[in-house]
């Protein structure tokens, strides 16, 4: 095959998968396109690698502003402390905020 019809097999399984087909359903309508089960796995692969380094980078994102957040929210408790202000906004809603981010960026890192 040419790299233009690979081109274009790549596309139409991308396009299967952003319309949320499962794995198994994409390869079987390649393999009824009369596709090799060699390129079908390689794409399959592909799909796989891209969607995980996708998931990764969130999750990283969201790591990262979850941290932010919790340092802030501690750095902030501590201020408003020492100034006798409220501390309950900063103590438990951006620590609240902070673990859930960083748990869910954690989730998606190690899937």
């Amino acid at each position: 095959m040419s790299s233009v019809e690979n081109n274009e097999i790549v596309l139409f399984a991308k396009s299967l998968k952003k319309r949320n087909s499962s794995y198994h359903e994409i390869s079987m309508q390649l393999l009824e396109k009369g596709i090799s089960e060699n390129l079908v796995m390689e794409i399959i692969e592909n799909l796989k690698t891209q969607h995980n380094q996708q998931k990764r980078s969130t999750g990283f994102a969201c790591c990262g502003i979850g941290v932010t957040l919790l340092v802030a929210g501690c750095m902030l408790t501590l201020f408003l402390f020492n100034s006798g202000s409220s501390i309950k906004f900063a103590m438990y809603g951006l620590t609240t905020i902070g673990v859930v981010l960083t748990i869910k960026g954690l989730i998606d890192i190690m899937e």
